[in-house]
This record gives C-alpha cells, structure tokens and sequence, in this order.
C-alpha cells in the first residue's frame, strides 16, 4: 500500500465527523509497483453518498495537494450492479489505520 504519513494524517482529518463503517483503499495505490496515482477509497456508510464524498474529498483537498476519489456506498442498500463492481475490486482495510 502506497500511502504516505502525510496522505494518511489528511484521510484521517477528511474522514473525522464522518460516520462510516468501513474504509477500504483500492486502485493503483494498493499496488506497491506502481508510481504515482490518485487516492481512491471506498466507504460505507448510511449517509447520503453524494454529500460524504463532497465532504470528505474537498476536507481532503484543504489538507494536501493531490487528489481523493470517493466511493460512497450503504452496505445494506447495495444493487447487485454494485455488489458485481465492488467484486472486481482489490481492496485494502484502513479501518485500523485511520481509527489510530
């Protein structure tokens, strides 16, 4: 996982106030090969999806430079479409990391 104290000490200032129930990492920064590339998380929560992600990527974007992709879903309210999505997915728990 490619992620650096800085970029976590934001994630964890962006998710503060937040109400979620898991926070995965998942995208090009899961891979430790790889160079570059923005943050993308994946949260669960029952919030209103639209309204998380807006919070937390723009709280984000005032901590640091770089980029935060947000994907917001209710676990208890996915579609299948969205089960199939998340599947595809590899994904890294930061529950631990970001509740520290």
């Amino acid at each position: 996982m490619r992620l650096s104290p800085v970029e976590i000490t934001a994630l964890r200032a962006a998710l503060t106030g937040v109400d979620w129930k898991h926070v995965w990492l998942f995208g090009s920064r899961v891979d430790d090969s790889r160079r570059g590339g923005d943050i993308d998380i994946l949260l669960h929560t029952e919030r209103p999806a639209f309204a998380v992600a807006h919070e937390v990527s723009s709280r984000y974007a005032a901590a640091v430079e770089g980029r935060l992709d947000v994907l917001v879903l209710d676990p208890q309210a996915m579609t299948d479409e969205q089960k199939r999505f998340v599947a595809t997915l590899t994904l890294e728990p930061l529950d631990d990391l970001i509740r520290t």
